[in-house]
């Protein structure tokens, strides 16, 4: 039987690999395109969401799932 500290380096080289391939799926497919659309009416809610100094980072909205 083969030991755990024998395994090691393929456990964590197989790790990196499916990080950096789901990274690059996820980054190049358009899977999730779709998922955020522009808001209704924008200029309004943006309007009213500037004078409260909200960070334009914070302020995504996801499109409904149907």
């Amino acid at each position: 039987m083969t030991s755990l500290s024998a395994l090691w380096l393929p456990i964590l080289l197989s790790a990196v690999f499916v990080f950096v391939a789901s990274s690059v799926v996820h980054m190049v497919l358009p899977w999730h395109k779709g998922d955020y659309r522009q808001v209704p009416e924008e200029k309004r809610l943006m309007d009213a969401l500037r004078p409260l100094g909200v960070p334009p980072v914070t302020t995504w909205f996801p499109a409904p799932q149907t």
